[in-house]
């Protein structure tokens, strides 16, 4: 059978996509994303116009990818704090909930040259970065944003909030990014289920810590 246009579409974006997540757009020839995606090189032009074209097409894919990952954290959010009303408990709970979704999607070997590719977009910055804050970053942030003030009892708005939301999303990710860092200094020959569960827990701690609830280390519920 024939291969569709949408599946030839969605082949050279998670081709490419994985070269740009390990080199700069530069650096990532349109000869090498055609090879890599087993397409003649006419293709990228035929379905994106030009390599910038795929670039973007990238983002708008990671994007929607994401969209499961954006909705549930806003309901869970919502019925968490309609159910918790000032129950400082049923806050905990969620930050760990939220520290191990979070984990599981970084680490995720479908999403893990993802992460790596916003990661990369956030440090050099392209005409695809507004698109990625607007249509992903932003959201979580927010999202997390409301939680703490909820917490702190400050503006979600203000930038106290706004940097510890920062933070905090920064901690989550950062031993997914930095896989052979945390690896060489742990000793591990890999990182499976049960490093990762480690990585969970001290980072829900971490984080429990940080906005005052640490009384329930070791008492959360993930699910």
């Amino acid at each position: 059978m024939p291969e569709t246009k949408q599946k030839a579409s969605d082949r050279m974006i998670e081709a490419a996509g994985r070269l740009f997540a390990e080199r700069p757009f530069d650096a990532v020839s349109t000869r090498e994303i055609a090879s890599a995606a087993g397409v003649n090189l006419s293709a990228i032009s035929y379905h994106f116009q030009n390599k910038e074209g795929l670039y973007r097409a990238i983002f708008k894919k990671i994007i929607q990818d994401l969209k499961p990952s954006r909705v549930g954290l806003a309901v869970l959010l919502e019925n968490q704090l309609t159910a918790a009303r000032d129950d400082r408990k049923a806050y905990a709970d969620f930050i760990a909930i939220f520290v191990s979704r979070v984990v599981d999607s970084a680490f995720s070997s479908s999403t893990r040259w993802k992460m790596r590719l916003l990661k990369r977009e956030t440090e050099m910055p392209t005409e695809c970065f507004p698109m990625l804050m607007e249509g992903h970053v932003d959201i979580i942030h927010d999202l997390l944003g409301i939680l703490i003030a909820k917490i702190s009892g400050d503006s979600p708005t203000s930038e106290k909030i706004k940097l510890e939301a920062n933070a905090i999303l920064s901690l989550c990710l950062r031993y997914a990014l930095n896989e052979e860092l945390v690896k060489a200094r742990m000793g591990w020959d890999s990182i499976g289920p049960s490093e990762i569960e480690k990585i969970k827990i001290i980072t829900t701690e971490m984080i429990l810590r940080s906005v005052n609830l640490g009384e329930y280390c070791g008492r959360t519920k993930e699910g």
